[in-house]
């Protein structure tokens, strides 16, 4: 078994993020494969910045805004690329873990502190 991980700029658009289904459908073709996938490029780093902002009473929007266009750009780019593309499911999907960031970060205002902040950099 393979395993392969793909992440940052190599997930950073909808053209990359296709280039990465085409090199699993290769190599799936050939063997068992597992996939690993994190963040598009940026997003960890607005992820942190998030947590700092909000520790420091900073505006964590402009991150928040940025992270969330990040991923509507990759939908809206896999939606117009691929026929059949469950966009609004998707859409939807990602509201939601944005809901969730958006109450976390809410909890941590309340409480100042975020205990793993000091292991994310």
């Amino acid at each position: 078994m393979r395993v392969l991980k793909f992440g940052g700029t190599s997930v950073a658009n909808a053209e990359r993020f296709l280039r990465v289904a085409d090199i699993l459908e290769s190599n799936a073709r050939q063997g068992q494969v597992a996939t690993v996938l994190s963040a598009p490029a940026k997003i960890t780093n607005h992820l942190v910045a998030m947590i700092e902002k909000t520790i420091s009473g900073q505006d964590a929007l402009p991150n928040i805004s940025d992270a969330e266009r990040i991923f509507a750009e990759l939908l809206t780019g896999l939606a117009a690329a691929q026929p059949g593309f469950p966009l609004a499911q998707l859409k939807t999907f990602v509201d939601q873990e944005f809901a969730q960031i958006k109450h976390v970060l809410h909890g941590i205002s309340l409480l100042g502190q975020c205990r793993i902040a000091s292991t994310l950099r």
